[in-house]
């Protein structure tokens, strides 16, 4: 009895921390409305617009089809798609639910990465990945709460840091090997999908395995089957992301022109300041007093510090292919801040923790990182509530013109954000031009001829 009461005095903390993010982004998740091209993978790829033959998705067994003409005439990203397409099948009730379990599940992956023995863990440690997560993650509205947006980034990073934890875990553990037939099985399947997830990052998650097997390689470990066999099958998924036919009709030269060159140089020095320069500093901070630590303790310093530099070199070359992209955006960022993190929290268990952070210092540090989140969530909640409402008085506005028999409707445009919290933020929305083409996608939803946005004050109407 004794030991069952200590398991679960152990367990409560871990509960009650994932109750409350999950139920905090829950709550986000829930009035984050459909935006960008979200309305558009309701229907069965066809174009990028619509057409008269376009139809909506009616079940499951046609999303195969769908994809093969995305796959060919939009992007590759068919793993990413997929979910957005399936989950647009259902009430959204079902993606909000799914997407804030997967918020918790990377939380715990990040962990895993730091620490893969789960018996090791403190409270405080998961405590303050989420943390870091809240306020770190880039564009969170989109790489977090939006449905195509975090499909396409928040699901992805989940798929590629399972794969790449049983890669950490052998180096960590490697005495831990079992099950070796069925982990040969799980890592085709799981590096296939991640090589095919994302152009950057589906790069960077093959480059990381290749360095961890090259670590082993180097300190004279064995080199498991199950290793060769999931860098083999990334390389082949990242193959076919790369070689569809809607890829290769973007790959172009224009970014070795100086012009278009500087621009994205500027654009990737942004977003890089933006979501990496805090992090990068602690970074820093951190490997000095890492160094020092060990320097007095006359133990080596850059054996310890490889594993987190092979993280911080797959972070930064997920970033810098971007410079080649013909779009920059900052979601693109997330596996870079993920990557520094795990590098952080490597460095920090490694020594750092048990000697400059007491528990006081630990817990101060925690309540004034609650506060500060607290605060911005308050903030986040207003604006995307502020949204989801003025989104409701747009659907009312058109079901009441498409009961008075109007096909053509006009409706009030959102209210411009500049909370990243908020999907509508950096997502392309309602316009006054009817011809546009999410006006077009939101029309052939709604099945009305087309919607015009007007400038109207909600308060007023």
């Amino acid at each position: 009895m004794e030991n069952i009461k200590t398991k679960i005095q152990n367990v409560v903390p871990y509960m009650i921390i994932c109750i409350a993010v999950f139920t905090g982004i829950l709550i986000l998740n829930r009035m984050t409305i459909y935006t960008g091209d979200d309305y558009m993978y309701r229907f069965f790829f066809v174009k990028s617009r619509p057409e008269e033959s376009t139809r909506m998705l009616e079940k499951i067994s046609e999303i195969p089809s769908s994809l093969w003409n995305h796959y060919h005439n939009w992007n590759a990203r068919i793993v990413a798609h997929a979910f957005v397409q399936f989950f647009m099948l259902f009430d959204k009730i079902l993606f909000d639910l799914c997407n804030s379990l997967v918020f918790l599940i990377v939380g715990f992956l990040l962990l895993l990465h730091i620490e893969a023995d789960g018996k090791k863990w403190n409270p405080s440690w998961l405590a303050m990945v989420y943390l870091s997560m809240w306020f770190f993650f880039p564009h969170f509205g989109l790489s977090v709460l939006w449905l195509s947006g975090s499909c396409n980034y928040l699901w992805m990073c989940a798929l590629q840091l399972w794969f790449l934890y049983y890669f950490k875990k052998y180096t960590d553990y490697p005495e831990r090997e079992k099950g070796l037939w069925r982990k040969n099985i799980l890592m085709i399947f799981l590096g296939f999908l991640s090589g095919w997830s994302n152009e950057n990052s589906g790069g960077a998650t093959i480059l990381l395995s290749i360095l961890f097997v090259t670590y082993w390689i180097w300190n004279k470990k064995k080199v498991p089957v199950w290793s060769i066999g999931g860098v083999l099958t990334s390389c082949i998924g990242f193959m076919f992301l790369l070689m569809a036919p809607s890829s290769t009709s973007r790959i172009g030269s224009s970014f070795l022109e100086a012009g278009v060159f500087l621009k994205r140089l500027r654009e990737f020095c942004g977003f890089s300041f933006r979501y990496l320069f805090l992090l990068c500093i602690v970074l820093l901070g951190i490997v000095v007093c890492f160094v020092k630590k060990q320097r007095e303790t006359k133990e080596d310093w850059i054996k310890p510090m490889m594993i987190p530099f092979c993280y911080c070199l797959s972070g930064a070359a997920s970033v810098v292919v971007l410079i080649a992209s013909p779009v920059i955006s900052g979601k693109s960022w997330l596996w870079a801040v993920c990557f520094v993190m795990i590098a952080i929290g490597l460095l920090l268990k490694n020594g750092i923790y048990k000697r400059y952070c007491s528990r006081l210092w630990v817990k101060t540090v925690i309540l004034l990182f609650c506060i500060c989140a607290g605060v911005r969530y308050i903030n986040a909640w207003k604006d995307i509530f502020r949204t989801y409402q003025e989104k409701n008085i747009q659907i009312e506005q058109l079901q009441e013109q498409k009961e008075d028999g109007k096909m053509d409707v006009s409706v009030s445009l959102l209210t411009p954000s500049d909370n990243l919290y908020n999907a509508i933020s950096r997502t392309p929305n309602l316009d006054k031009d009817a011809s546009a083409w999410f006006n077009q996608w939101m029309a052939f939803y709604y099945h009305v001829d087309s919607i015009e946005g007007v400038e109207a004050g909600y308060d007023s109407r």
